[in-house]
């Protein structure tokens, strides 16, 4: 009875609610909102924008190879494939290739756009966003006024690697190709040549293309990465960075693996010369201008002494630079055990070093070692000594560098992640067929890593009504490895989700109990906060997809895994929701908005049934412009529409990273929309001293641990067994406090000793400015011999508005066999020098 009331009560208040948006919003009486069929599923859309432009383009490739287009910001799309000569011979999904994109969607370089086969025979390219296309040579025509786009290498073997765009000259392109097929060779080569990767460049948009190997006369045997180096102008030729064998010897003694005879060099004369950069260095990415590098251990000893090394290598060091390649520092982890790969996260373009990296370490302990787990470190300013954040951080099994660990924008210091219990490893015999995903619980730091706490779950919960002591178990959310990980849609969670121009606000799929929920649907559920984290509400009962709109204004969302028929939308973040009917039901497999300020047209995309044997037009997308859905819509008044709040972790009084700010946000009950102009008001009002619970985190070499019993001395530091005192940094003069605690990076509370215990200044760690440069979602992962090399890139490493295209998966999954014979270096995944599968999508897997 108790639970029918409380049914009857919510189900007053929605109707009161609602009756208070049509009071207050004039909403047209709609059809249904009308489908739009392709012959496949979605399979890759990018949304783009153009100074150049009024209106953003989108571009769709499909599973059954079609590509479509938008000229009017996605309010239309148009199958082009027509016009992309060729483009019926493709075997899988062509891949869309963009330059750099900002959160907002815009291309850095400038409006063009490259469609390329999975296969890299053939490319379509457009300097107009779609417009005009240049077509593949061989299939232009007479009217074609653009010339035609060449194969890169035609003379040679297989495309390795999707074109490279340069960011700052639009018609400069990169992309490695293979010399020759072995099992195919012409006559006149040996399998030797037909190991060497060629690097080739093109200065005027594919038209023609330079071998950057015959440029070097003899001076490079093989390239094996590369990327465009930063770019002042100053040269006639954009710079390129590349990992090479100088030494044609040493690449044809090559067994394999990590190789002390591949460096990192630089050319700002399309090779042909060159200067070394970083000896040894196998690997590297650069992020934000700053260089980071994977080599073997010991170079200079090797080079003096080469029979002295001999053996595989079963370790690498990271070395970072921050001035251009000039100097390198090595970085120091705690943890003493060899790394089988990196992932870096630099969330801050304008400061110098990454924020935290993981590690993927070689467990000795069998449990261990195939547990999907990372282990997360914080950077210092040396960038020499990495303090361990989080064991056991959840990263993805197959390969890619996806972990569970998620920046919520907008707000500085602030993220979220999924661990693995340590009971998983005290009774192995609980982990049922490697399947660790019981034991993955969500926890969150408002100190940037310092001190981890688990999510409140709402208090309203049903699932809260199903626990004994739901306060026990807490709020657990999906995350990156849930989405971006998964091959198929019917197992994808909508993961934590945050946008920067709507500061506060996360959305995610989750569940309350003793552990996040995987396979049974029916316990996730919707949650939404509005306070960065500290507070969380129960706003649909099972799982949705979702985006924001309208400067953050507007939720859209849509029930994942069931056929529905009908989209809700909210512009009280969640508090009541409106319904969009829709023609035909479908499952929904995403939403995505356009990234133009006013963010009010959404596409929806899924499919009817699961097989073309069911519907042979099986693909289905809607398309909804709030524009048209509501008539006098209400814009907000900023005099009495908006209120102020502070971002307040619990116990803090008001202080994040050192800091009391004031944020603006809408008056939840205001039923309006966002100016297309808006801009939030953000001020800083005062800092604050220095807390031992929340402006700390432990130094190199110690670890938190949360069972203190003298409240006082909490959040309490530890000594790392199995300690790393190998590392050269360490030779030096180092203070250590004797608290073993030091302030987080980016926190600017004052007088650190009363938080250390210590009269030094606290070792505080390189300062971060709130205001964030918006990069596109860059991942790639380099892999040789086995040892990974990941790298997220930019401020968000999470992207729902993205996923990987089955084009690149799919040369993910086959590179391993298309390159064993071009350098038998490959272990489990696929090369080092693939670089990178996807700047174009959301991740890179190379």
């Amino acid at each position: 009875h108790v639970d029918m009331a409380r049914a009857r009560s919510h189900a007053a208040a929605a109707a009161c609610a609602l009756a208070c948006i049509a009071s207050h919003v004039a909403v047209h009486a709609l059809d249904a909102l009308p489908r739009h069929a392709t012959l496949g599923v979605f399979d890759q859309l990018v949304w783009i924008r153009s100074a150049n432009e009024t209106e953003s383009r989108v571009f769709v490739t499909t599973e059954a190879r079609e590509i479509l287009a938008s000229q009017d910001g996605g309010r239309t799309l148009v199958d082009i494939t027509a016009k992309l000569h060729g483009s019926d011979e493709l075997d899988e999904a062509p891949v869309v290739i963009t330059g750099t994109l900002d959160e907002m969607g815009n291309a850095a370089s400038e409006s063009r756009v490259i469609i390329q086969d999975a296969s890299g025979e053939k490319f379509w390219a457009t300097s107009d966003l779609g417009a005009t296309w240049m077509q593949p040579c061989g299939y232009e025509t007479a009217h074609d006024s653009n010339g035609c786009f060449a194969k890169p290498g035609a003379e040679y073997g297989e495309v390795l690697t999707y074109v490279r765009m340069h960011d700052k000259r639009p018609e400069a392109l990169l992309v490695l190709v293979k010399t020759c097929n072995a099992f195919n060779k012409p006559a006149d080569k040996s399998e030797r040549d037909c190991r060497v990767s060629r690097l080739m460049a093109s200065e005027n948009f594919g038209k023609s293309w330079v071998d950057l190997l015959e440029n070097s006369k003899g001076k490079i045997a093989s390239f094996v990465d590369f990327d465009w180096a930063p770019d002042d102008g100053k040269s006639a030729h954009p710079p390129i960075y590349a990992t090479v064998f100088e030494d044609g010897k040493a690449f044809d003694h090559a067994t394999g693996g990590w190789d002390y005879n591949v460096n990192f060099v630089i050319s700002s004369d399309l090779f042909k010369t060159h200067r070394v950069v970083e000896r040894c260095a196998n690997a590297f990415e650069v992020i934000n201008d700053d260089i980071y590098t994977a080599s073997p251990p010991d170079c200079e000893s090797y080079h003096r002494a080469p029979a002295k090394h001999e053996g595989q290598i079963t370790d690498v060091v990271l070395k970072i630079s921050t001035d251009a390649g000039a100097s390198f520092v090595e970085s120091c982890f705690p943890i003493d055990l060899p790394k089988n790969g990196f992932v870096i996260y630099d969330f801050h373009a304008e400061t110098r070093g990454p924020d935290f990296i993981a590690i993927d370490h070689v467990e000795e302990d069998a449990t261990q070692a195939e547990a999907p787990m990372n282990e997360l470190y914080a950077s210092d300013e040396s960038m020499n000594f990495f303090s361990l954040s989080m064991r056991r951080n959840v990263r993805a099994r197959n390969g890619l560098a996806l972990s569970d660990f998620v920046n919520v924008l907008g707000l500085e210091g602030i993220y979220i992640a999924n661990q693995i219990n340590w009971k998983a490893f005290a009774d192995p015999v609980s982990v049922n067929n490697g399947d660790y995903s019981r034991f993955f619980e969500t926890r969150i730091t408002y100190n940037a890593g310092g001190v981890w706490h688990r999510l409140a779950p709402p208090p309203s919960s049903e699932q809260c009504g199903r626990l004994d002591d739901c306060e026990r178990w807490g709020l657990h959310l999906h995350g990156p490895t849930d989405w971006s990980a998964s091959e198929d849609w019917g197992s994808r969670f909508g993961g934590v989700y945050s946008r920067s121009s709507a500061p506060g606000v996360i959305i995610s799929t989750g569940n309350v109990g003793m552990s996040l929920e995987h396979n049974d649907v029916t316990r996730v559920n919707t949650y939404i906060s509005r306070d960065g984290g500290v507070s969380w509400e129960e706003t649909k009962r099972g799982p949705y997809i979702f985006e924001f709109g309208n400067h953050g204004g507007m939720l859209v969302i849509a029930k994942q895994f069931v056929q529905v028929n009908e989209l809700e939308y909210s512009i009280n973040e969640g508090k009541t929701w409106e319904s969009l009917p829709l023609a035909t039901p479908i499952t929904v497999h995403n939403i995505r908005v356009d990234p133009s300020s006013k963010g009010h047209v959404f596409i929806i995309h899924g499919e009817t049934a699961a097989t073309p044997w069911e519907d042979e037009q099986r693909g289905s997308h809607f398309v909804v412009d709030f524009d048209q859905v509501i008539a006098d819509g209400k814009k907000c008044d900023k005099s009495k529409d908006y209120e102020m709040w502070t971002p307040s972790p619990p116990g803090s009084d008001g202080c994040l990273m050192g800091q009391k700010l004031k944020l603006e946000r809408k008056l939840r009950d205001a039923l309006c929309f966002n100016d297309a102009e808006y801009e939030r008001h953000r001020e800083v009002v005062g800092t604050c001293k220095c807390s031992r619970a929340h402006d700390t985190e432990c130094q190199y070499g110690s670890e938190r641990v949360y069972n203190v019993a003298n409240a006082t001395e909490w959040p309490h530091c530890e000594p790392i067994e199995n300690l790393n005192t190998q590392c050269p940094a360490l030779k030096g003069a180092r203070h250590i406090t004797s608290s073993h605690l030091r302030i987080p990076s980016g926190d600017v509370c004052t007088d650190p000793h009363s938080a250390l215990g210590s009269d030094d200044t606290g070792g505080r760690s390189h300062h971060h400015s709130f205001f964030m440069r918006f990069m596109h979602f860059i991942m790639s992962c380099t892999v040789l011999g086995g040892v990974g090399f990941a790298v997220v890139y930019g401020v968000k490493h999470y992207e729902l508005a993205e996923h990987i295209p089955n084009g690149v998966r799919n040369t993910i999954n086959g590179a391993y066999d298309k390159l064993q014979e071009t350098f038998g270096r490959r272990e489990q995944r696929p090369a080092g020098y693939f670089e990178p599968l996807g700047d174009f999508a959301a991740e890179d897997e190379i």
